[in-house]
């Protein structure tokens, strides 16, 4: 068997007189593929096709009572034949599917499902779409699907118990979606557990949000015409349609508290889960660590990005440093035999992150704050970066972007720091061009964190960039992965990562600049690391102006580095003030800017998503409803 899908796109209609908008559907497709072989089948060639590869299936076609099963079996037997795509005349396509072409097997998520056989029997709460899928010649999966379309034609009970749910008006059209389209896809795949380890499920993001249903990954979407189903009387649709909505409604509350994403064996957005398994010659535990201090409202989600995490063998510790509102309590509502929850006196982020590596047991360490996400693929894509043999001396790092509420207006916009480089490269560019990585990007193995030390309890700012030079210097460098993706949530300005005023915060941020200039010169002392040290020192010079002691300590240090810092310069939009205000009211302005805009966005960030919210609950999920589980 082949381990490349071919470059075939396969069709079917019942003529080659297909409708204007399929015409253009077919047109999309092969300009994003030209060099795809395209097969279009009418009916008479269907029948042909069955007489001459499938004589034997010829009996079992026919009795089929639906055209639409008919359709439904030949794409599957097509698939198998010829290996390459089938796509629905309405599948939009939005880019070429030559990347899914290593992947061997690939069928999209489409919907939540309403059958209960599917979720109380078999532990699945969503549907396998077979609008677009694409395979090898002869892949067992595909054949799986083609004995259970014999199976179900030939015993309609074996089909009935995933009816279990369904609308009582809508029976035939279930019926149809269970013998031979995306329900019996499903099923197989989840009474196949070793089949299914050949697949790859197209995930979005968020399989709760009916707006990302019916979505062929990144590369396309169904439009849904539906047009195989039977037309009613109109009071008859319009009940129908009630039903249907109010089920799926609650199908979807079920699923909510499930989680947004969904993992399974044969999940990946990319490769096979089996590939990324193999990447690795023994499954390490890893441990994910979340220090938490009045965090209510922001931990049940983190550690819900925690436990969502595909990487199966996982342990989440979170450690409460004395919070003074709900956080022990709703960390503890998810208290389990994979996460623990402990509380100790309020002594800082450093000092929990401490107590939480005590308690670990795993091979790699997540660090990840209590506002902060996860992808859900995110550990798992940086550990199946590291090819077997690997040395565990690399520190793995991911993309991240800001977010306030919404993580899908994140905008991950890359910096010098995100490719593979050795410790100096690194700390040069970091220092030099004032850059910086979220504290959650990192995956690190437990030898690397032992050799870098304990966080410095000292540092109440900027703890987590002195603590992972220490781990980089430990290094042999970083892996960057770009497919693992990080969420740096913004909140209000009493966040650990906001200054201010503090002394305490600018106390630590002294220390930790001089720990940072040690650090760098330690591994390399010349001109450019030099240079590297001094932009690094008057990037942060405006923040301590206004203090003559800090002052001096920060020319020292210059002088040692045979430079000297200028004083800070005001921006022409507020270089007015200065005049009016003083110097030090202008630079406290130019600082305090930033944070209002950010504030304003903030604010605008939180109502809009309050209103989505809201919309969503009065709505009953009518957005997107119509009918998401089509052939």
């Amino acid at each position: 068997m082949q381990h490349q899908i071919p470059k075939r796109i396969i069709q079917t209609g019942k003529d080659l007189r297909v409708p204007l908008r399929n015409r253009a559907v077919m047109a999309n497709i092969r300009l994003l593929n030209p060099d795809f072989e395209h097969l279009f089948f009418d009916d008479a060639q269907v029948e042909q096709f069955i007489d001459r590869e499938f004589p034997h299936y010829r009996e079992v076609f026919d009795a089929f009572h639906y055209p639409i099963q008919r359709y439904d079996f030949f794409r599957y037997l097509a698939v198998y034949f010829y290996g390459g795509f089938y796509f629905d005349l309405d599948l939009l396509l939005a880019a070429s599917v030559s990347p899914l072409l290593e992947l061997g097997c690939v069928f999209p998520f489409e919907a939540l499902t309403v059958s209960r056989f599917l979720r109380d029997n078999l532990g699945m709460d969503w549907l396998v779409g077979n609008y677009a899928f694409g395979a090898t010649a002869g892949h067992p999966f595909v054949k799986a699907l083609i004995e259970n379309c014999v199976r179900g034609q030939r015993d309609p009970a074996w089909v009935k118990p995933m009816m279990r749910g369904s609308p009582p008006l809508l029976g035939d059209e279930f019926f149809i979606l269970n013998s031979t389209g995306p329900g019996l896809v499903s099923r197989t795949l989840a009474e196949n557990g070793d089949l299914a380890r050949m697949l790859t499920i197209l995930f979005p993001e968020d399989v709760c949000d009916t707006r990302n249903w019916n979505r062929f990954g990144d590369y396309g979407v169904h439009l849904a015409d539906s047009s195989w189903r039977r037309k009613k009387v109109f009071v008859r649709q319009k009940f129908s349609d009630y039903c249907w909505r109010w089920i799926q409604h609650n199908c979807v509350k079920e699923s909510r508290q499930v989680g947004k994403s969904r993992y399974h064996p044969a999940s990946s957005s990319v490769r096979p889960q089996a590939e990324l398994g193999r990447r690795l010659p023994r499954m390490p535990l890893v441990s994910i660590l979340i220090p938490a201090y009045n965090a209510d409202q922001w931990i049940a989600d983190t550690i819900r990005s925690a436990q969502a995490q595909t990487w199966e063998r996982k342990e989440i510790i979170v450690v409460d440093d004395g919070s003074t509102d709900g956080t022990l309590a709703t960390s503890r509502r998810f208290q389990s035999e994979s996460v623990c929850i402990v509380r100790q006196e309020n002594q800082g982020a450093s000092a929990a992150r401490n107590h939480a590596l005590e308690l670990s047991q795993g091979d790699y360490i997540q660090y990840l704050d209590a506002d902060d996400l996860l992808a859900p693929d995110k550990i798992e894509r940086q550990l199946a970066a590291l090819p077997d043999g690997d040395s565990t001396r690399i520190l793995l790092s991911s993309a991240w972007a800001r977010f306030y509420y919404r993580t899908r207006n994140a905008c991950f916009v890359p910096s010098p720091l995100w490719n593979d480089l050795s410790p100096v490269e690194w700390l040069l560019r970091k220092m030099g061009e004032g850059l910086g990585m979220q504290t959650a990007t990192w995956l690190a193995s437990r030898e690397l964190i032992e050799a870098a030390g304990p966080w410095d309890t000292r540092l109440w700012y900027d703890d987590d960039g002195e603590y992972f030079c220490r781990v980089l210097m430990a290094s042999e460098g970083t892996r960057f992965v770009p497919e693992a993706k990080t969420f740096y949530r913004i909140t209000p300005w009493n966040r650990l990562s906001y200054i201010g005023s503090s002394p305490e915060k600018k106390s630590a941020l002294l220390l930790s600049m001089k720990l940072h200039v040690q650090y760098l010169r330690s591994i390399e002392d010349s001109d450019r690391t030099r240079r590297a040290c001094l932009a690094y020192l008057q990037a942060w010079y405006h923040l301590f102006c206004s203090e003559p002691a800090a002052v001096a300590q920060l020319q020292a240090m210059a002088a040692e580095l045979q430079g000297h810092l200028e004083p800070p310069r005001l921006r022409r939009k507020f270089a007015w003030l200065q005049p009016l205000c003083g110097q030090e009211a202008a630079i406290r302005a130019q600082i305090a800017l930033p944070h209002l805009k950010l504030w304003a966005f903030r604010r605008w960030d939180k109502a809009m998503f309050k209103w989505e919210a809201h919309y969503r609950a009065s709505s009953h999920i009518t957005q997107g409803a119509s009918f998401n589980q089509h052939d």
